[in-house]
């Protein structure tokens, strides 16, 4: 079989974002958050036109980031799900944003109600991570939540849950979070995975794909590419820029030509134009 990368946008919306697989969503978050998410219904869910207008309008974000979310209420609580696969400046940040956004944004004030507070509800966020985002392990798993650690104690209700997903570290709780990395990263379930993983698989599965998602999924990697080149190009001429700068000073201190272009790896020619421009 051949089957779409499960991380593209699309894959990941199609399979997390669609009340027909809810069971699929519903058995990742009893994965992570040990809950049961009673009542799970995604909010808008995934449609390919929907899906289109969006992504084409957005063209020149999605030149600099994979950024593909998931939202959902339960009978309790909100849940939100991200899937980032580069590091970016703010992340961070990000991820306590749009959690904390949906938080917030169910204050209200009600006639008839004692308080404006009382359609808060908890709040579960997870971000699958295609980077080592923490450095300190190989814990691929962290679940932040409010917590006093001078006094070791727990905020007395429980409000707010960040989770995060490190599908290249080694060290999971359990084996059904191994078989989601193994999904993720494409590689072979085992036998005893649940059957949600593996109806997750089978969606990806190109023979199971329509022709409008095909387009997309073309689309898709052609941007991808895109970003790419610009990223690689990026850093290549960041880089010549270091080298140039440090070039230009040791012309400077009057150091061999020889022996400045090891330094800066770059070549006779470019050294001789770096001293030209010099004089």
């Amino acid at each position: 079989m051949q089957y779409v990368n499960p991380t593209n946008d699309l894959a990941f919306k199609k399979v997390f974002g669609s009340n027909e697989n809810i069971h699929i969503l519903a058995g990742f978050i009893k994965d992570f958050f040990h809950i049961d998410p009673d009542g799970l219904t995604v909010e808008n869910p995934y449609d390919i036109k929907a899906y289109k207008e969006i992504i084409k309008d957005k063209e020149q974000v999605r030149m600099r980031a994979t950024i593909s979310d998931v939202a959902a209420v339960m009978s309790f609580a909100d849940y939100r799900s991200e899937i980032q696969l580069r590091k970016t400046k703010y992340f961070n940040e990000r991820s306590l944003y749009y959690p904390l956004s949906k938080f917030v944004s169910r204050y209200k004030v009600v006639e008839g109600e004692s308080s404006p507070y009382a359609k808060l509800r908890s709040m579960y966020s997870m971000n699958v991570l295609g980077y080592n985002h923490f450095k300190e392990d190989e814990d691929a798993l962290r679940v932040f939540e409010l917590y006093d650690p001078e006094r070791n104690k727990q905020f007395p209700k429980n409000l707010i849950k960040f989770g995060y997903f490190e599908l290249n570290k080694s060290d999971v709780e359990t084996e059904n979070q191994r078989q989601w990395q193994n999904y993720f990263l494409q590689k072979p379930l085992s036998n005893d995975a649940p059957k949600y993983i593996r109806d997750a698989l089978q969606i990806i599965d190109r023979a199971n794909i329509g022709e409008e998602e095909l387009e997309m999924l073309t689309y898709d990697e052609y941007v991808k590419s895109v970003r790419d080149d610009e990223i690689a190009y990026a850093k290549e001429e960041g880089q010549k820029e270091v080298s140039t700068r440090i070039a230009i000073e040791l012309l400077k201190m009057g150091m061999p030509k020889e022996q400045i272009m090891q330094a800066t790896k770059l070549s006779i020619d470019e050294v001789l134009q770096i001293e030209s421009d010099l004089l």
